[in-house]
């Protein structure tokens, strides 16, 4: 009686350390302070314009091109906080929003420095994602 006893609290235990060790996906994000805010905020400037300065785009082009950014994340947050939508819908009118988004950005640029954009924009993205390789040791 002891051995299956003890076993059972063996189990137990192993089964709540890893249930506890597990990572929660659904837990919301912390916090941003209003610095760190200000920081990712100007990366984000600062990778906006290597974009367009990599597209080749005129200074009027650049700020047409900020205007119709902004009035679609404009769009976008508003999207987010509407709660009477399905999210079935939500996903819809992103889309929708993101085709006119392209479309102004592609009368704004035309086609050919629209590409190049969007291959800077992809650039700086895949930069960000690789981890950078550890430093060999002689």
């Amino acid at each position: 009686m002891k051995k299956i006893f003890a076993t059972l609290l063996i189990c137990s235990v192993i089964g709540f350390t890893a249930n506890a060790q597990e990572q929660k996906t659904d837990a919301p994000m912390p916090k941003m302070t209003k610095e760190q805010h200000e920081a990712m905020k100007h990366q984000r400037d600062a990778e906006l314009n290597d974009a367009m300065t990599a597209a080749g785009l005129t200074d009027a082009q650049k700020v047409d091109t900020k205007e119709a950014l902004e009035v679609a994340n404009k769009a976008k947050n508003e999207l987010r906080k509407d709660a009477t939508l399905t999210d079935e819908q939500k996903k819809e009118k992103k889309k929708a929003i993101d085709e006119e988004q392209k479309t102004k950005l592609i009368k704004i640029m035309g086609e050919e420095k629209f590409k190049k954009f969007k291959e800077a924009q992809k650039k700086d993205r895949d930069m960000k994602e690789k981890p950078t390789p550890p430093k060999a040791e002689n």
